[in-house]
């Protein structure tokens, strides 16, 4: 509810529309919805139906030049969405453009993300990654104008509907994770760039930690991954990709069992462990 107020506030000199895709809640929420905000159109599905093909649902059914997809544990600050959207009509270039995230204390949230590379996958696996990479510097997340990434945290993407001619919104190969820097991809193969304008600002509620995810999850999570690694990239390349992946998960268990003792320690080493026995057998179940 808070989030589709602080749209509907934020966006009253603009001609929009709002679509509630739900992916079959058990608490009422779509017909509270539908009962406080009559004006927005409402999808409700019986099963989960994961989260690309619930955003393609209200894609298919939408008319705007622009498409913001919008995680409902956001809140949108004022003048958030108009300054993104203003940056996207000056800049033709542009297919998917995010803005500066923020916890529910005001804090930063690092949500710039690198298109996946054997080099990143090696730093990440050795600790090196958050030293040497400027998207977790928290000033860069302060900068004066926009400028390009690889792509974003899903939870603000607005995305120009012109970039998707041919193909569609999200790729619902996978269930969950993985669709934003497939979507990155997919556009920058077209031609169009990824951008993030930090004159822009939401609070994200659920900006925790992969760590504090559900083992499915966590589990489907690399299952993606691999997904995405055989989708987009071929031969050697390929198979070094995967394989540096499986050694960040490798290198991060083993930095797990020196903390055994805290029950942080013990569930992230669960989810590790778990992780890299299983990865081995999404490599064969995709046939890479």
């Amino acid at each position: 509810m808070p989030c589709i107020t602080s749209v509907i506030d934020t966006c009253r000199e603009l001609d929009h529309e709002i679509i509630v895709v739900d992916n079959a809640s058990s608490d009422g929420s779509a017909e509270a919805v539908k009962v406080r905000f009559p004006q927005v159109v409402i999808i409700a599905n019986q099963n989960n139906a994961g989260f690309a093909k619930a955003n393609n649902q209200g894609y298919e059914i939408s008319a705007g030049n622009y498409i913001l997809l919008l995680n409902p544990d956001t809140i949108v600050k004022p003048g958030a969405i108009r300054t993104v959207l203003d940056f996207m009509n000056i800049t033709p270039e542009t297919g998917l453009a995010a803005c500066r995230l923020l916890n529910s204390d005001g804090s930063l949230q690092r949500s710039i993300r690198r298109i996946p590379t054997i080099t990143e996958n090696i730093l990440r696996a050795l600790f090196l990654y958050y030293w040497l990479y400027p998207e977790n510097k928290k000033a860069t997340y302060y900068r004066p104008k926009p400028f390009k990434i690889g792509y974003p945290n899903g939870a603000f993407m607005m995305v120009r509907r012109s970039a998707l001619t041919g193909m569609a919104l999200l790729n619902q190969d996978y269930f969950m994770y993985a669709e934003e820097k497939d979507l990155a991809l997919r556009l920058k193969q077209k031609g169009f760039n990824c951008y993030f304008v930090p004159g822009g600002e939401i609070i994200h509620h659920g900006g925790k930690s992969t760590d504090q995810m559900a083992l499915p999850m966590f589990l489907e999570l690399q299952k993606s991954q691999v997904k995405y690694f055989n989708k987009y990239f071929t031969g050697a390349y390929k198979r070094v990709l995967i394989w540096s992946y499986w050694f960040i998960l490798l290198t991060h268990l083993c930095a797990a069992l020196v903390f055994p003792f805290t029950k942080y320690g013990r569930y992230r080493i669960k989810l590790l462990f778990n992780a890299v026995v299983k990865y081995p057998q999404y490599m064969r179940e995709i046939k890479t």
